[in-house]
């Protein structure tokens, strides 16, 4: 058991969990007085979530990684220990054929979409034990294996049929065909935790950073997981803005500089009647900011914008612009006390948007018109998005030049991955060549190893 434990701590840090010796030794410290003989999957499951998963989303992460080791369990899953019973609600004659020889209750499954009960959706599928072929690597292809085996095709077509024929409201149909999709996603959980099991653990582990709010895309992440790595950026964001500068001055405390006090010590012909201590100051650069606002990189712009109000009170002075091919200011929609009224006011903005595809060529150079006389040398400039410029001729990368010769810095990140750079109409590689540094901020592990080399 205790090499199954190292192995589960050598998957989490693979995957982004920072789980350390000491938590390690922890966890085999509290195996130990456990009785191995009553040990389950509950048990398991609270040993691992309690000593090496130590964040708010940890339990259900914890929970994942369990079921694939021992298969997923309406108790833990659901905790509505009730449910167990309704296995027995359903009998092998009835309904139509399943996997494995087992047959679906059909009429039961209707009836658990209309009511929405999706614990009981789970149930039967549990008792259905649906198996995905080995040869089967396609999601896509596993998906409609698993709803003809489940039943699901024939539950959605009786929705439809009873919806066209007046036989159920609008309110009651829109509330299964959610049903239906809760059922949909429990069957694509399951082909993962299968894939998981058949193929290599390289697959495993990004299966693992993909649940991991650290290290999910931002681009791929779901709307579930969006209020996980939300709080994830606020925590960040709070650590940076109290996080001083790297500029130092003459203080009562820190390190001696020795230079300094020599100096010094040569108005009393060299005794060094006071030692000179240094510490580091508090810097409050000006922040600019020029996000992209197209959709391929909306929910990245969300995550960094939240950022970057996180993190106000660090600059001395935040203006923000808004483009996809037009040049927008929105610094006055960006000063509520909350982010959520913050949001809302960006929302009003218009105008960055006349054709539906970003021109960073035009773009650039509305900023270079407008706004780059009036540039404090002071001023760090963040460029966020993907450089795709549609293949214009103008790809505004003079102005770039122009920029980083003007501010303190110009930084661009970037949500692709280094290696799709140079692919298709993105400009990426090009425009590295003029800012002081571009960076590919894929998730919020990558964020964070930005501001750290900062």
């Amino acid at each position: 058991m205790e090499y199954f434990i190292l192995k589960i701590a050598g998957l989490l840090r693979k995957s982004g969990i920072n789980v350390n010796s000491r938590e390690i030794s922890d966890c085999i410290r509290l195996l130990k007085m456990l009785d191995l003989d009553k040990m389950d999957k509950y048990t398991f499951y609270y040993l691992i979530n309690t000593t090496l998963i130590k964040s708010p989303w940890g339990p259900d992460y914890a929970l994942w990684l369990i079921e694939l080791y021992f298969g997923p369990d309406l108790e833990m899953s659901s905790d509505h220990l009730g449910i167990l019973k309704s296995r027995g609600r359903f009998s092998q004659e009835e309904g139509h054929g399943g996997s494995a020889g087992k047959t679906v209750p059909l009429e039961l499954l209707i009836e658990a979409v209309l009511n929405n009960e999706i614990d009981l959706i789970y149930a039967v599928l549990q008792g259905l034990n649906l198996n995905l072929e080995l040869s089967i690597e396609d999601r896509e292809k596993g998906l409609a294996a698993f709803r003809t085996q489940s039943g699901w095709n024939e539950a959605a077509d009786h929705i439809e049929k009873a919806y066209q024929q007046d036989e159920l409201s609008e309110a009651e149909y829109q509330a299964a065909r959610a049903a239906l999709e809760e059922w949909n996603h429990l069957l694509k959980d399951e082909i993962e935790r299968q894939l998981a099991r058949n193929m290599s653990s390289e697959h495993l582990i990004q299966e693992m950073k993909k649940r991991n709010p650290r290290t999910v895309s931002f681009l791929d992440c779901d709307d579930a997981q969006i209020t996980q790595m939300s709080q994830e950026i606020q925590k960040i964001g709070r650590k940076l803005a109290v996080r001083k500068g790297r500029r130092r001055k003459v203080g009562p405390s820190g390190t001696i500089n020795l230079n300094r006090s020599i100096r010094h010590a040569l108005k009393t012909w060299g005794i060094p009647l006071n030692l000179i201590k240094m510490q580091r100051k508090q810097s409050k650069p000006d922040l600019w900011l020029l996000c992209d606002m197209s959709n391929s990189v909306s929910k990245f712009i969300y995550f960094m914008l939240m950022f970057v109000f996180a993190t106000q009170q660090r600059y001395a002075n935040v203006r923000s612009f808004l483009f996809v091919d037009q040049l927008v200011e929105a610094t006055d929609y960006f000063q509520e006390q909350d982010w959520t009224g913050s949001l809302n006011n960006l929302r009003k903005v218009s105008c960055y948007n006349r054709t539906g595809y970003s021109h960073y060529g035009n773009v650039l150079l509305q900023f270079s018109d407008l706004y780059l006389p009036f540039l404090p040398k002071k001023t760090t400039v963040l460029i966020l998005g993907d450089g795709k410029n549609n293949r214009n001729r103008l790809d505004g990368s003079d102005v770039l030049a122009q920029i980083k010769e003007k501010a303190a810095a110009l930084y661009w990140l970037n949500p692709l991955c280094k290696d799709q750079w140079d692919k298709g109409d993105c400009l990426m590689t090009k425009y590295q060549e003029y800012c002081t540094d571009a960076f590919s901020v894929a998730n919020i592990e990558e964020l964070e190893q930005f501001l750290n080399s900062l």
